[in-house]
């Protein structure tokens, strides 16, 4: 049988994509958790910091000195092996193991929500733009067009509030789709919609899979619906001092139970990422189905790490040997010798040529905000 024509364009973001916009890579988060509280102290509840550096002293044995440079996979590799075999971790028991993981959840949650609300993001509205107007397409006919589509790894929520803004402020019949089983997080919020049942009203979506979840997400745990709030990092609900939300459709079924609280889905930086959830299997099979109808794919400030298997494996499997493979990044001209190992460790992954772009994000977008 001969293969189809293609003409969709995937685009897979990394943490580069959002670093114009003030939003740290995932090596530097820990440092910027001690920057945020040397400057900003308030922003974490004293006891909070003390914990995390006792864990960091006393538990992972790290020299002061060191702290803010340990790699997040060194922090969560061993606390996930433990909880996944039950068993104890150093001087913390199972249960010290699960708190000390929220603890740092919690302190990476909040120093992003800090670094990101006055962010510059001019480019990433103007990304949005472009991408909710080659969406729109899909209103003629939704069952043969279908050219665009964004994959994520990572949790911020900058592009996210631009997609979703963009389609409100036009008024169109549109929704962000995340390719899950969503539910709007407030009741009568009609914005949030499945992407399937806005095609069938004759509307269109944007397809923006998000591999290692999000702040605007909250997961029940008894029937694993995803609650979605846009412009709002409503993961951090659960540690704000506000009532533990819970799942509205639990608590119609079975009455208001503590088994309802909605809580955080991230995925953390870890060697060991649980994706038996069944809505991130959902994610990453959909992910996997936008690889495959792909004529290009586009990688904007993703470095294509080795810690990051499951994303090389679904990389390997499901990108098809034609596919066009073009790679945005920013050379720094003090060190260029980043930028050309990871133009080189893409060409050897694929095992062809790849066009690459050395001016970073926002100049890349601009361009592509002229086509």
């Amino acid at each position: 049988m001969t293969k189809r024509k293609k003409n969709k364009t995937v685009f897979v973001v990394g943490a580069g994509f959002s670093v114009e916009a003030n939003a740290p890579s995932q090596e530097k988060l820990v440092k910027k958790i001690f920057d945020v509280h040397n400057s900003n102290p308030e922003v974490f509840k004293e006891n909070k910091i003390r914990e995390f550096v006792e864990f960091l002293n006393d538990t992972l044995c790290i020299p002061t000195e060191l702290q803010e440079t340990i790699p997040l996979e060194d922090i969560f590799t061993p606390l996930d092996s433990c909880i996944a075999n039950n068993t104890t971790f150093k001087n913390l028991s199972v249960q010290e193991i699960s708190n000390k993981r929220k603890l740092v959840f919690e302190l990476i949650g909040l120093t992003l929500q800090f670094l990101l609300e006055k962010s510059d993001k001019n480019y990433i509205n103007e990304f949005a733009r472009y991408v909710v107007q080659v969406s729109k397409s899909r209103q003629e006919c939704y069952r043969t067009i279908d050219p665009i589509s964004i994959i994520s790894t990572n949790w911020d929520i900058l592009l996210d509030n631009s997609l979703y803004n963009k389609i409100r402020d036009q008024s169109d019949l549109g929704v962000v789709d995340y390719c899950c089983y969503i539910s709007s997080y407030d009741e009568f919020d009609d914005s949030v919609k499945p992407g399937l049942e806005i095609l069938g009203k004759g509307g269109f979506n944007v397809k923006f899979l998000k591999l290692h979840g999000s702040l605007n997400w909250l997961q029940c745990p008894k029937c694993q619906r995803i609650y979605v709030k846009f412009n709002e990092k409503i993961a951090m609900d659960p540690y704000a001092s506000i009532a533990q939300p819970t799942c509205r459709h639990c608590d119609g079924n079975f009455g208001k139970q503590k088994s309802h609280y909605l809580v955080a889905n991230l995925i953390m930086p870890t060697f060991l990422k649980d994706l038996s959830n069944p809505q991130y299997k959902i994610i990453w099979q959909n992910a996997g189905i936008e690889l495959s109808e792909a004529k290009k794919i586009v990688f904007i400030g993703y470095s294509l790490p080795q810690a990051d298997f499951e994303m090389r494996q679904l990389l390997s499997r499901m990108v098809d040997v034609d596919t066009e493979i073009e790679v945005v990044n920013f050379k720094d001209d003090n060190n260029p010798k980043i930028y050309e190992d990871l133009i080189k460790n893409y060409k050897q992954f694929f095992g062809r040529n790849i066009t690459a772009f050395e001016d970073g994000a926002s100049k890349y977008i601009e361009q592509l905000a002229k086509q």
